[in-house]
This record gives C-alpha cells, sequence and structure tokens, in this order.
C-alpha cells in the first residue's frame, strides 16, 4: 500500500480500538481495496483547500510598525459533475463571519453555492450564489493568487445570488447575468439615506464577454453592469481587463474599471465626508476609477517575476461644499514580487513588497484632518491549492 493507505489503516485499527472483537472483524485487504477505491478520479466530488499564508513587515512611511503571521486567504471549495451537463459548486471562505444576511440567506463567508446546467452544446444557465461576471484580470483571478487587491475590488460585493446565461462561440464566451444588487437590505447597508426609497427591483444586470484574439496573444474580460440600489438611484460599472502574450515567457494584464455610483456603494468618499465624526452622511453622485497594470515574466519552470501598478481616483460630483474640491483622494500602489513553484501545480512560495500612497486633496487635510498615506509592506508566503479529495 501507499504511505496514504497505510496512514488510513492506522486510523482505523487506533479507532476501532483492541478488542478482539474489531480485530476480528477487520480485514485488512478488504480495508485496501476500499481506500484504493477513493484513489479513483471521481467527477461527482472534488474537494480543494485554498490557503493563501504570509509573515509580514510593516513600516508607515519610514517607521517600523510590525512584523505578524496570517493567514490572508482560507477557502474549502466542493465542485463536481453529478451527471453529464449537470455540474455544483461550492467555496466557503473558513477567515469570515457566517451570520446570514437578510436579502440572500447567506452569510457573506460563502462565496458560491451555485449549480450549472448545460441546456445545449454551447449555453450554460448557473443559479444560486455565485461570482459576479465582472470583467478585469485582478478580478478574475483565484483570491489566494492575489497578494493586493485595488481599492475597486477590494470594497465591492463581489459574490451575488441570481442566474447566469452564458453562450460560448469559436473561442469566445458571451454572458447576461441577473443578480440581486446587494447581500442585505438597503438599511443594513447604507446609513444616512434620509428620504430614500427602497427599490421594489433591486436588481444588478451585467453584460459580460471573454474572449480571445489573434490565436489567443490577446484575450479580454470586459463587462458593464447596470445595478439599481435604491428607487431612482443606480450603480454604472464598466470592467475592461486585457491581456496580452509578449512572446513565450512575459505577459501583459491592464484593467480598467469605472463606478458611478448615485449612492455611494463602496464608501470609501463616505468615510472621508464624516472623518470628523457626528451623524454619519451618505454621499451621493460618485466616481470611481482604477488602473490597474501587472507584467508576469517567467523566468523558467520554477520561477515567476511580476511587477504590478496601480492608480486610482475617488471623485464626489454630488460635493455641496464649495471649500471642496470634487477630487477627494488619489491612491497609488506598486508591488513586485518573485514566485518560486517547487512542484509543477498547487504550491508556490513568495516574497512580495507592496507600496500604497493615498494622497488627499488639500483642502480635505486642512478641514477634516484627513492625513496622506505612505505604507510599506515586505511579505514572504506560501500559496497552495491542495486538492484534498
Amino acid at each position: 500500500m501507499s504511505l496514504k493507505k497505510y496512514i488510513i489503516a492506522l486510523v482505523a485499527v487506533l479507532t476501532i480500538g483492541g478488542t478482539s472483537m474489531a480485530q476480528e472483524a477487520l480485514n485488512l485487504k478488504t480495508l485496501e481495496k476500499k481506500i484504493a477505491s477513493l484513489d479513483q478520479k471521481n467527477d461527482s466530488f472534488n474537494f480543494y483547500l485554498n490557503l493563501q499564508n504570509s509573515a509580514n513587515l510593516y513600516l508607515n512611511g519610514g517607521d517600523y510598525q510590525g512584523i505578524d503571521f496570517k493567514t490572508n486567504q482560507m477557502r474549502l471549495e466542493m465542485r463536481g459533475e453529478v451527471v453529464k451537463g449537470i455540474r455544483y459548486r461550492v467555496r466557503h471562505r473558513m477567515n469570515r463571519g457566517t451570520s446570514a444576511e437578510g436579502l440572500d440567506n447567506l452569510s457573506r463567508a460563502t462565496d458560491i453555492a451555485s449549480i450549472s446546467i448545460d441546456v445545449a452544446k454551447n449555453f450554460t444557465i448557473t443559479g444560486g450564489k455565485q461570482c459576479t461576471a465582472f470583467g478585469g484580470y485582478e478580478f478574475d483571478l483565484n483570491p489566494i493568487d492575489i497578494y493586493q487587491y485595488s481599492d475597486m475590488i477590494d470594497y465591492m460585493d463581489n459574490f451575488l445570488t441570481g442566474v447566469d446565461f452564458a453562450y460560448q462561440m469559436k473561442g469566445q464566451e458571451f454572458r447576461f447575468q441577473v443578480v440581486n444588487s446587494r447581500n442585505d437590505y438597503m438599511d443594513n447597508i447604507y446609513n444616512g439615506l434620509n428620504g430614500v426609497e427602497a427599490s421594489k427591483n433591486a436588481l444588478g444586470y451585467t453584460l459580460n464577454w471573454n474572449g480571445s484574439l489573434f490565436n489567443g496573444i490577446v484575450q479580454t474580460r470586459w463587462s458593464y453592469s447596470l445595478f439599481e440600489d435604491a428607487k431612482d438611484m443606480n450603480t454604472n460599472y464598466i470592467a475592461l481587463g486585457t491581456q496580452v502574450k509578449l512572446g513565450k515567457k512575459a505577459q501583459l494584464q491592464f484593467d480598467w474599471m469605472n463606478s458611478h455610483e448615485d449612492i455611494d456603494r463602496k464608501g470609501i468618499v463616505s468615510d472621508m465626508v464624516n472623518a470628523n465624526g457626528g451623524e454619519y452622511v451618505r454621499a451621493s453622485d460618485v466616481v470611481y476609477n482604477s488602473f490597474v497594470a501587472k507584467v508576469d515574466y517567467r523566468v523558467n519552470n520554477k520561477f515567476n517575476m511580476f511587477v504590478k501598478g496601480m492608480y486610482e481616483t475617488a471623485t464626489n460630483n454630488g460635493n455641496t461644499d464649495t471649500n471642496l474640491n470634487d477630487e477627494f483622494r488619489t491612491s497609488y500602489g506598486y508591488m513586485t514580487g518573485l514566485e518560486y513553484h517547487p512542484i509543477a501545480d498547487g504550491l508556490k512560495i513568495f516574497f512580495t513588497y507592496t507600496g500604497r500612497y493615498f494622497d488627499y486633496d488639500s483642502n480635505l487635510t486642512e478641514s477634516l484632518g484627513l492625513k496622506d498615506q505612505y505604507t510599506n509592506r515586505f511579505s514572504i508566503g506560501m500559496v497552495y491549492r491542495l486538492k484534498m479529495y
């Protein structure tokens, strides 16, 4: 038997104890056959552990802030094909609260709980809680492979309940998705919204194109979304992600994301407006822009190098204070890192540097007491997508 089988057999012996009855009942050959059957490929059930751990050293400006060990991501995932053409997927975060939200009756810890049905050769319908069909490559990656998200992605609701229609044609995929516009009821999400009515159709609609052009040299993750946040108050969101292969070893990914929000859904601008405390006021007519670029260079089968840059703005077009400019904050992010892949798939060791600079409008720093922030983080850690079964 393999080492794995010996371990399971040993656990079985220890579990049933040392009684003579248990010893007579135990047939190692029978047990070995059962264990061997577990090793066989089973399309109906696959179980994964998605893990990202790191040790981190922090600097604020030039001042040392400390060091810690952190589990950044830990997500359990089950997926499989029950019968041909019918698949399920469940993914759950272990380091997030499990209280159910009021609207979809699922906790935010549950990323995905969905069923997909192939109703035709190139047409699939997915129902349940699922990843929203937003474009962009930063958004599209497995979260364990992201060392620092942009503000745009960090503050979005990325997993919502609804239905998705996907059609594949000659290397292209087109999707139309309808989901709840939020996880919880409006009053539990927004503060300071006196006089704003809840919508009876609080839904979000997304059109998505995942394309492949020029024999796969150029690939796209483009989308447009309209979310109804309250009665006659919407969010218009555009995400255009493009990937270009730069020879055999390098690739460039570039995302542009724009969110125009009648109500400040992300809350970044609102938090700045309310920096002095008092009764919380939710900002309106807010625009967020994000530009994210990343270059990967695969040195060889074992090593990958990357650099990543982020430029983001937060603007309050609904600002009524004549002493404040509309563009409240500009943020910059810059990263570089080295990844080591000791085995072909699933495991990598990383070393990264992450710098962030948050530049507030001078009028805000004077009137609200906000201070520009300059942070640095050095991290060394491990990413592991382990197939448990």
